[in-house]
């Protein structure tokens, strides 16, 4: 399993006296900045108007699922004061830096791009760049220029954190353990002008990463339980304070990231691995705990705003060609309709039948819809079209869709007795009678795409949709092999036509793009466009479908940012593109008189 470890840390101690003199030395210096925050006009503090503070604690490490387990007791009592989660989520991609730039910023890996402990975006050699480039700035400097707060401290043993992250803040410190962070930061919880304290521990990750991420051992056990108690002797601290009493504190603590077995970074335990803790405490807040809906991570289509293509130059596997076998499958899930030609799935320059390829579109909103391929051989008066759709067998066609559920659609190019056909499939049940399509050459050298695209003119009006679990197959499936896909949430390696697959984008990696898992198409990613968001969609499923409520939310790191700019009265502004929602006020009335 990969290790991602972080760069190695002193384990040396800092005494009492050490500590007031790293604190002096930046008191008497002060640090970087990069640039001057605005002049803060400080109001005199009324009865009815309390100074807003925050208390911002980092646990590296922290499964969610296990640090429950252990029930550590300073963490337990906050409960009752606390909106928490044992299932929150870190980010989809498990990293010490991502993770970090998740909480700090307020935007995923799919917008950032930090994968590893360097905090910069990987270059890539496959001749085109996944990830966003833009400067995400961090809470620190939003809320400094803001004028919201007047000192702000951050903690770490990771000097790369600090020099990358927390540079920002008017003391970033760094110390050599987490007990020298606990006394460090009970030094600048005492002060009278530190608005802000940011604390990171990372013992806990440390003994997982050398010992196992489980509650069932003892090291992990004792990290946990360590890192609880320093938390509160925090709390103590904020409550001792002279101006407690005019004082609205918030004290939040997260994860970056869970982890399994002695590693975290696998996809293969992705979800355990994003497992993590997360609480918002105040002393006016209701205990509630926050139980995420049963779902998958996705992306909602519409327009040409948001899609996803392979650029051509990495596309050409996908033609259907003159020859060969080939079977295409993918979950759809409908969110409004579009009209006619609104596209799904397809590799053309236009739904139209117009130009040569192939493409899934819908008939209109009418919850049909067709598999369609043209040819491109010379001369052109040879070049057919052949249209295959849902409706063809009437009265024993399969039933329309409707939005807002889950199907499966499929199309299977196939030979017979030296003839070339098309049969397509919904929900692993056959929708039409066999299209001959021999000598069609279906190829051309245009992306593939999936989504909404315009083919020009009134075709294809906009329709809002999500994809899924996307496989593509270089040979034609057995019916009973598509019957069972249809229910399957993936494919794996012991698949008995793995070898076969040329194409698998499970649609749900939180990034800037699908990432292609086929081992035959490295690099043949589904390319996000516009302005996207990652969000849950109801997961699909062959049974009951388990819905998600309109008050089903789950906490991200990413929220984090979010929940500190509302606590400190600072507006969002949509050019930030945050990822990060805002929920703590929807609990206004608890803890605003």
């Amino acid at each position: 399993m990969k290790n991602i470890k972080k760069s190695p840390l002193s384990l040396g101690s800092l005494t009492a006296l050490t500590i007031a003199m790293v604190l002096v030395l930046f008191s008497l210096q002060g640090c970087k900045k990069y640039f001057d925050p605005p002049f803060v006009n400080e109001e005199p503090q009324g009865v009815a108007k309390k100074r807003r503070k925050v208390l911002l604690v980092v646990i590296d490490g922290a499964t969610g699922a296990e640090v429950k387990t252990i029930a550590p007791p300073k963490i337990t009592a906050m409960l009752a004061n606390s909106k928490y989660s044992w299932n929150a989520l870190a980010d989809f991609v498990p990293s010490d830096a991502g993770t970090w730039k998740n909480i700090m910023t307020g935007v995923g890996v799919g917008k950032h791009g930090i994968v590893d402990d360097t905090f910069e975006v990987p270059s890539n050699d496959d001749g085109h760049e996944h990830d966003a480039t833009t400067s995400w700035p961090t809470l620190i400097e939003r809320l400094e220029a803001s004028g919201k707060i007047r000192r702000s401290s951050a903690i770490t043993t990771w000097q790369q954190l600090s020099n990358k992250l927390l540079i920002y803040a008017d003391q970033p410190i760094t110390v050599a353990n987490d007990i020298a962070a606990k006394d460090t930061a009970i030094v600048k919880l005492k002060s009278l002008s530190d608005d802000l304290v940011i604390v990171n521990f990372n013992e806990v990750s440390k003994a997982g990463l050398n010992f196992g991420f489980s509650a069932n051992v003892p090291e992990y056990k004792d990290a946990v339980l360590k890192t609880d108690g320093y938390i509160g002797e925090l709390l103590e601290t904020i409550k001792a304070r002279k101006t407690y009493g005019d004082e609205e504190w918030l004290v939040v603590v997260t994860a970056t990231h869970g982890g399994t077995g002695k590693g975290y970074g696998d996809v293969a335990n992705r979800e355990r691995e994003r497992n993590i803790l997360t609480l918002y405490y105040n002393p006016n807040f209701k205990s509630k705990e926050i139980i995420p809906p049963v779902a998958i991570d996705g992306v909602k289509f519409s327009a040409d705003a948001i899609a996803a293509h392979v650029p051509a130059v990495d596309a050409s596997m996908y033609n259907l060609g003159l020859t060969g076998e080939y079977t295409i499958e993918f979950k759809l899930r409908i969110h409004a309709f579009g009209t006619q030609n609104s596209t799904i799935f397809f590799k053309s320059g236009s739904p139209a039948n117009t130009n040569p390829g192939w493409w899934f579109v819908h008939n209109g909103s009418n919850g049909t819809w067709r598999f369609v391929i043209k040819g491109s051989q010379l001369p052109t008066n040879t070049q057919l079209t052949k249209t295959t759709a849902s409706s063809d067998l009437g009265v024993a066609a399969p039933p329309k869709m409707v939005v807002n559920r889950w199907y499966t659609l499929a199309a299977k190019i196939y030979m017979l007795a030296s003839k070339r056909y098309i049969m397509i499939y919904q929900d692993g049940v056959k929708a039409t009678n066999p299209m001959e399509i021999t000598g069609q050459d279906v190829s051309n050298a245009i992306d593939l795409w999936a989504g909404f695209r315009s083919a020009g003119g009134t075709f294809g009006a906009n329709t809002n949709q999500s994809v899924s679990n996307i496989r593509f197959w270089n040979t034609a499936l057995p019916d009973s092999k598509i019957l069972e896909d249809a229910c399957a949430d993936g494919v794996s390696s012991t698949d008995p036509y793995y070898t076969n697959l040329i194409g698998y984008w499970p649609c749900n990696d939180g990034l800037s793009y699908f990432k292609n898992y086929s081992p035959l198409a490295d690099g043949k990613d589904l390319e996000l466009t516009g302005n996207f968001t990652w969000g849950f969609l109801e997961k699909p499923t062959c049974g009951t479908p388990v819905p998600i409520l309109p008050d089903q939310f789950a906490l991200r790191n990413t929220d984090v940012a979010s929940q500190l700019f509302y606590w400190y009265g600072v507006p969002v502004e949509d050019s930030w593109k945050l990822d990060g929602k805002v929920f703590l006020e929807v609990f206004e009335s608890e803890f605003i008189k």
